[in-house]
């Protein structure tokens, strides 16, 4: 085949597979400028199909933010006109994607969605809320608690009801997570040991053993290592680091203590208070110190304003119509 053919036969190729990308970018720029617009997130209620008055709008707002002060999770609801080309199920979950309700970590966020001309009802619930608001959860409000209001066109008396019986719900895993007291809670907490009532007896339990390691090692070795052996081997028979802590100090004061009325192993008569150091003998208990120091932390403010906290969705909850 002659060169100038070929040039020919490439360069129409390339043209026609550039001709068909440009028909398909054009294609998914036309669809995706047909999709419904996601309001920005501003407020917990966003009212785009003005079905709210503004009483109501700032009393649902109100309800939402002692929701969100209580659960420390977030809930916002979106009112819009049409999900359309979309289903409720696909536009609930690109706005809850794009807002990002409940916080980073946790998921603890959910989304109530209404399309007015689709008539239909969506609850998009966070990853870390579908324990509390299941699929069926979710479904149940929706058929039993806010349809009934929607039929009657009472848009803004549903939603508060759909609000109270998520909050009951979210309420409920919140207390179960927060506390593991049962039938017997009362006296189960009325008679467990504190974690320092713990250490305190625990240490009681191991004092013999403990001054008789201590008599010994105080003769042997510097009154810092002994107070450092007794807090490791009180952790290693407590597991409490309070126990460790306070056999340390006990360790280090008896030990000094100790040196100063008896000396060391290399010691002086009974009562003397010369202490063998550096190869030599010299006048006058010599009791080591040690310096310590503290680290301290700082803590960031959180800002004001309303904005998703970072949670991410999976698709949970439950779609209904009216």
């Amino acid at each position: 085949m002659p060169l100038n053919a070929l040039v020919f036969r490439l360069r129409g190729g390339f043209a026609a597979a550039f001709v068909a990308l440009s028909m398909l970018f054009a294609a998914m720029a036309a669809m995706a400028q047909d999709y419904a617009p996601i309001p920005p997130l501003q407020t917990r209620v966003t009212d785009a199909a003005g079905i709210l008055g503004v009483s109501a709008r700032q009393e649902l707002e109100q309800k939402l933010v002692a929701f969100e002060q209580t659960s420390g999770g977030q809930l916002a609801v979106l009112i819009v006109k049409t999900a359309e080309p979309e289903t409720i199920e696909q536009y609930a979950l690109r706005v809850a994607e794009a807002w990002k309700l409940g916080k980073k970590g946790k998921d603890t966020g959910a989304l109530m969605v209404l399309a007015m001309k689709e008539r239909k009802i969506r609850l998009e619930v966070g990853y870390g809320w579908e324990g509390a608001l299941p699929d069926v959860e979710a479904k149940r409000i929706i058929r039993e608690t806010m349809t009934p209001f929607f039929k009657a066109n009472q848009y803004a008396q549903g939603i508060d009801a759909g609000i109270d019986k998520i909050a009951l719900a979210v309420s409920k895993d919140v207390k179960a997570a927060a506390t593991t007291v049962n039938d017997k809670g009362q006296w189960e907490q009325s008679h467990n040991a504190t974690t320092a009532d713990a250490a305190v007896e625990s240490l009681m339990g191991m004092a013999p053993m403990l001054l008789g390691v201590l008599a010994i090692l105080s003769f042997i070795l510097p009154a810092i290592l002994v107070g450092g052996a007794a807090g490791v081997g009180a952790f290693m028979f407590t597991g409490s680091m309070p126990a460790a802590a306070v056999a340390g100090v006990f360790g280090f004061v008896g030990a000094s203590i100790l040196k100063g009325v008896f000396g060391s192993f290399r010691k002086a008569p009974l009562g003397g208070r010369r202490v063998y150091r550096n190869g030599g003998w010299s006048n006058g208990p010599i009791i080591g110190s040690g310096g310590g120091s503290w680290g301290g932390g700082s803590s960031g403010g959180d800002s004001g304003g309303f904005s998703g906290g970072g949670g991410d969705f999976g698709g949970g909850g439950a779609s209904g119509d009216w």
